[in-house]
């Protein structure tokens, strides 16, 4: 402790009898939607340990982040739903790219607030990978848990999705092509992007 400082903390203690906290440890700051959970997406792997982490959190900013990026890329990001959910919802997926996604995501995510320690996670099983020259491909069988507040639409969704990703300009693995496939669920992921859509 320097004398500047010990003056300073006796000078608090005569004035306000007990000392003024001086050396109390501060309060920890909320967490920002930029937390440090996002990783370096250095290889695919890594996007999709981003893409777990951002829904477990409910994080939309760092879930976007996953997604190939127009002012980054010139391959734009195209997701192929469900024949099923593609056929419900054919206007909202006539036009989906990366904003869309955003959206959708922000949605849910708010739909969710309402609901008190809301759960959500994203389970992945029996993964494989196609590399070629400057893409991966990984596929996934995944269930898709989150908790919302509209009673009238299922928690879950389930199927098996293909993902390929690639680097963008910044070197960065990104997920440019998601084609989504119904298995055993009535509801596909792409069921919750065509309901939370707007």
């Amino acid at each position: 402790m320097t004398w500047r400082t010990f003056i300073v903390a006796a000078g608090c203690w005569l004035v306000f009898g007990e000392g003024c906290n001086l050396f109390e440890p501060r309060d920890p700051q909320t967490p920002s939607q930029t937390s440090d959970s996002f990783i370096p997406p250095t290889d695919p792997d890594a996007v999709i340990e981003n893409l777990q982490n951002a829904i477990a959190q409910k994080n939309s900013v760092n879930y976007v982040r996953c997604f190939a990026d127009p002012t980054r890329t010139p391959r734009p990001f195209v997701f192929i739903p469900s024949p099923d959910a593609g056929g419900r919802y054919a206007s909202v997926f006539a036009f989906w790219g990366v904003d869309q996604e955003r959206t959708y995501f922000q949605n849910l995510v708010a739909r969710a607030s309402g609901k008190v320690n809301a759960y959500s996670n994203l389970l992945l099983a029996n993964k494989t990978v196609t590399l070629t020259a400057d893409s991966a491909v990984q596929t996934y069988d995944y269930t898709l848990t989150f908790e919302h507040n509209d009673p009238s639409f299922p928690t879950v969704a389930s199927g098996n999705m293909a993902l390929v990703l690639g680097l963008d300009k910044n070197n960065a693995w990104v997920i440019y092509r998601w084609t989504d496939f119904k298995t055993v669920s009535d509801v596909t992921w792409s069921h919750f992007k065509g309901k939370f859509s707007n």
